[in-house]
């Protein structure tokens, strides 16, 4: 029996009506949830179990119902389970009550499942009650893993990334010494160019199956970025051991790539940097290593350094000049030298090439070695370029006037020259500006920035060209040019480099490949012009071989405007060698 009033009594159930409506409710609620709701007295026995509950642990409500929590507890967490439903139960609260914790449950296949648990605890007949809700949260992991797996894994040659290789440093660093190795792979940019940059993910992907196959299980690889490999060889600061594994990787990687149905063929260099625990510091490891992949690839690629203090200082240096650079321009401390082009037959001076130098306040002239790369790659490059024309175009007019007929300059261009597209604008500007005829004018540009730039250098040099203006590659035969671009390129003059000047007298392969040089230049009616010259031995061979027109020490040092001046008669222009100079080693552009 009972009334229909608030707080009236069911006599038979001595429960009030309203809270026996209410349990009624949540217990409806709870049973068509899609979160599995579970409830257990303080003897651990389940006494309530929803549907969402037999979908998530494949037990039926009749199957569990009566039976202790321990059939969703994997088997190795039951004890500290019983121990902490004891301590509930003792003390009248629970731990994790209100708070939602991740954990692995128990399906009744035996597999071990990954649950949000959030529990509760009340009393009822003065007896504690403890309820829970569980989620399914694999889904939720799954996704957490394929995020840990993104932020730590090359999307592309599935190797470890950066961020990895980071977290595995710290790690080794603080357990003892370990070593670096990074490379880069030379040639790869060509590939890319070349045959496209679905070619270029197939050779990087090919790299690192090669360089996984060669390492160690202790040792570790990852992808840096681009055709950037790092790999760390822990417990070991050995240079035998490490210089043994750059070998192995030089021997990975010398063999062709086929793909897509092309024969590929790249090279790597790599710096090799140690660190013991005592010097644990991952990033100057990092850049250590890096300092070292630098001074590899300056020596032409192809092989291996380890870091040294000096590269170092080295760095701080170039990174100082680099900053100074911007504001030579504005200082006025870069000038230009020029140094004496002669024809062969009479010494009589054909030209001049301008070469550039910069008065550093603190340093002195500097030549160009020691700052032509960093200048390359400065936002500044273009400008300098652009003053250098102009400057140039201003002594050749000096000259005429004082009686040079027709001077020849050469200037050397910047990369940044030919990406800007306003070359043609600054040579017809500079040259309107000092009434110069545009045959004073010889631009000299590298093979190798040739292939960088060759689509969009072609048009505009080729419009120079057309004006009168002169087109010579620098260094010819130094760099990786085919020689189709001989006939693709609008050139007038090929420049020997000095590489092969220096033994033409006593090596009879230099001789060959000026002799063809100057052959394959004639029959493309093209000038020709050695660079180095420096003894009478090495002129009289330039002179049997066909050779023209010469520069060089014999003729004259890169000298000031002033220096050209006094030592020219521009009306006859003639000019008498000289002997007894030192021998020129090598120098960029000098």
């Amino acid at each position: 029996m009972s009334v229909d009033a608030p707080g009236a009594i069911d006599l038979a159930e001595g429960v009030p009506f309203a809270a026996r409506h209410n349990q009624h409710r949540n217990e409806q609620m709870l049973a068509g949830s899609a979160t599995a709701a579970i409830c257990a007295g303080p003897d651990n026995l389940i006494v309530s179990w929803n549907t969402a509950a037999e979908r998530l642990f494949g037990h039926s409500a009749a199957q569990a119902i009566g039976k202790p929590l321990s059939i969703i507890i994997p088997e190795r967490l039951r004890a500290a389970h019983e121990a902490g439903l004891a301590r509930a139960v003792q003390s009248g609260t629970a731990r994790l009550a209100g708070q939602s914790v991740d954990i692995l449950a128990l399906h009744a296949d035996g597999s071990e499942i990954p649950v949000d648990l959030s529990l509760s605890i009340w009393f009822e007949a003065g007896k504690p009650m403890f309820g829970a809700l569980l989620r399914d949260i694999a889904d939720r992991q799954s996704a957490k893993q394929r995020l840990e797996h993104l932020a730590h894994c090359d999307t592309l040659t599935s190797l470890p990334n950066r961020n990895a290789l980071h977290q595995r440093l710290v790690a080794e660093l603080a357990s003892g010494p370990c070593s670096l190795l990074l490379l880069d792979l030379d040639g790869f940019k060509h590939v890319n160019d070349s045959l496209g940059h679905s070619v270029g993910d197939q050779l990087l992907i090919a790299v690192a199956r090669r360089l996984n196959a060669v390492i160690a299980s202790s040792e570790f690889i990852a992808r840096l970025g681009g055709d950037e490999f790092a790999i760390l060889v822990p417990h070991c600061e050995d240079p035998l051991v490490l210089d043994t594994l750059a070998k192995r990787v030089f021997e990975a990687l010398q063999s062709a790539f086929h793909l897509a149905g092309q024969t590929v063929y790249v090279g790597t260099s790599i710096g090799i940097a140690s660190a013991t625990h005592a010097n644990s510091d991952w990033e100057q490891l990092l850049v250590s290593a890096d300092l070292a992949l630098y001074s590899a690839k300056s020596e032409g690629g192809g092989t291996r350094m380890f870091f040294a203090p000096v590269m170092q200082s080295r760095s701080e240096q170039r990174h100082r000049l680099s900053s100074e650079l911007h504001d030579a321009l504005s200082l006025g401390q870069f000038d230009l030298l020029y140094q004496p082009q002669v024809a062969l037959d009479d010494t009589t001076l054909t030209g001049v090439e301008a070469l550039l130098r910069w008065r550093h306040p603190v340093h002195g002239v500097l030549p160009p070695p020691s700052f032509i790369e960093l200048l390359e790659h400065s936002p500044v490059a273009e400008d300098v370029g652009d003053w250098i024309v102009d400057t140039a175009c201003a002594a050749a007019a000096r000259w005429i006037r004082m009686g040079w007929r027709s001077p020849r300059v050469g200037i050397n261009l910047f990369a940044a020259q030919l990406r800007s597209g306003r070359l043609m604008q600054v040579v017809l500007t500079s040259l309107e500006r000092h009434a110069v005829s545009p045959d004073c004018l010889k631009l000299e540009i590298t093979e190798n920035t040739v292939l960088q730039h060759d689509a969009q250098s072609t048009s505009v040099l080729r419009a120079l060209r057309e004006m009168g203006v002169g087109v010579a590659f620098d260094d010819f035969g130094t760099g990786f040019a085919s020689l189709s671009l001989l006939q693709r390129y609008p050139l007038t003059r090929l420049k020997i480099d000095r590489g092969f000047v220096s033994q033409i007298n006593r090596d009879a392969g230099d001789a060959a490949i000026v002799q063809a040089v100057i052959g394959m230049a004639t029959a493309l009616d093209l000038e020709v012009i050695a660079e180095g010259v420096e003894t009478a031995e090495q002129e009289a061979a330039l002179v049997r071989l066909g050779c023209s027109e010469a520069q060089g020490f014999r003729y004259g040092r890169p000298m000031s405007q002033t220096d050209i001046e006094s030592r020219t008669l521009f009306k006859s222009a003639t000019l008498q060698p000289v002997s007894g100079l030192p021998r020129e080693r090598r120098q960029a552009r000098s």
